[in-house]
């Protein structure tokens, strides 16, 4: 395929060409430009609304200085009340860390389930290779003053070997 426009026809086609890619490309720079404006406006009038709120609360800070100190006062009396909740004596991460240290090598555990309260419960849930291992931690349990009882439904001592065991785990935690 030849092209049969004369030279200077050609250049003329390609600067119209080049004219309207051009002016093709600023409208749409336009347009990005007025959408990029428009995403920003919310931010900008959030910005100046905090100001002219800050202007307007500055004259009644006298006022609203009694409304803070009896504020603070509450907070202060609902603290001393949730101290003893908040000061516990035994966090949930402490009886996990202990639960996971007297685990035997043979003993592979996929679940924990703590339920805080009193009583609290914790569910341990695994597998292990014997009924042994499964009875030994049971035992290694039952000697930790943390716990107030720790049982193993009797179908999981009877089961086979790597078979999956759960323990249930009482306390005032």
């Amino acid at each position: 395929m030849s092209n049969i426009l004369p030279q200077d026809a050609r250049l003329t086609v390609r600067s119209m060409y080049r004219a309207r890619f051009i002016v093709a490309d600023s409208f749409v720079a336009l347009f990005v430009a007025g959408l990029s404006a428009l995403a920003l406006l919310p931010s900008y009038l959030a910005i100046h609304a905090a100001d002219i709120q800050d202007a307007a609360t500055s004259t009644s800070a006298k006022t609203a200085s009694d409304a803070d100190r009896a504020t603070i006062s509450s907070i202060r009396t609902m603290l001393g009340s949730l101290s003893p909740v908040l000061t516990a004596t035994t966090t949930p991460s402490v009886l996990i860390s202990k639960i996971l240290s007297l685990r035997p090598p043979t003993i592979l555990i996929d679940h924990l389930t703590y339920s805080g309260g009193d009583p609290g419960t914790i569910v341990v849930t695994g597998s292990a290779a014997t009924r042994e291992a499964i009875n030994g931690y049971r035992q290694a349990l039952s000697a930790e003053p943390l716990f107030k009882a720790v049982s193993v439904p009797v179908g999981d001592l009877t089961g086979a070997p790597g078979a999956r065991f759960s323990l249930t785990l009482t306390g005032a935690f």
